[in-house]
C-alpha cells in the first residue's frame, strides 16, 4: 500500500492503483475534483512511499471564449496603419501627392470608423450581459 496525502489527509491506497498517475487520478475524480490538474509528487519516508497530491490553479472560465480571442485576426485600425504610413514619407509637401492621397485617406477613416462601431457593439454586449449559471460544471471544480 501506498501512502495518498492530499490537503493534510492521509490514506493508503494499492500500489497498483498510487504507482501511475493516470490511474489515480481516475481513482480520486470522483472524490477530488480538481484532481485532474493536480500536481502529483513521489516521496520516499520512513522507507514508505507518499504520494502528495497538490492543488495547482488552471485557467477558469470558458475555453471556446480563450481560443475565439486567439483565433480573432490581429490588425490594427485602417486610420492608424494609414497614418503611420504616412509618417514615413517625406514627400508630403507636394499638394499633388496629398490630393492624390484623398480616396485612399477617405477609405480609411471610414473602415476605422467601422472598427470602432464594432469594438463600441461589443463592449455595450459585454455590458448588458447578465450573469447567468453554467449548464455544466467546469472540469477540475
Amino acid at each position: 500500500m501506498i501512502t495518498i496525502a492530499i490537503e493534510g489527509t492521509q490514506f493508503p491506497l494499492p500500489d497498483e492503483i498510487a504507482a501511475q498517475d493516470d490511474l489515480l487520478k481516475a481513482a480520486l475524480a470522483p472524490f477530488v475534483p480538481w484532481i485532474v490538474n493536480a500536481q502529483i509528487e513521489r516521496k520516499e519516508k520512513d522507507g514508505a512511499m507518499v504520494v502528495n497530491v497538490v492543488k495547482r490553479a488552471d485557467w477558469k472560465g470558458s475555453s471556446a471564449v480563450i481560443n475565439a480571442l486567439i483565433a480573432s485576426p490581429d490588425e490594427m485600425n485602417p486610420a492608424v496603419a494609414l497614418w503611420l504610413q504616412l509618417q514615413a514619407r517625406t514627400d508630403l509637401n507636394d499638394p499633388a501627392l496629398v490630393l492624390a492621397f484623398e480616396p485612399t485617406i477617405h477609405r480609411a477613416i471610414e473602415q476605422g470608423e467601422q472598427d470602432i462601431a464594432a469594438v463600441q457593439q461589443a463592449l455595450a454586449r459585454l455590458v448588458e450581459c447578465a450573469p447567468a449559471p453554467a449548464t455544466r460544471i467546469p472540469l477540475g471544480f
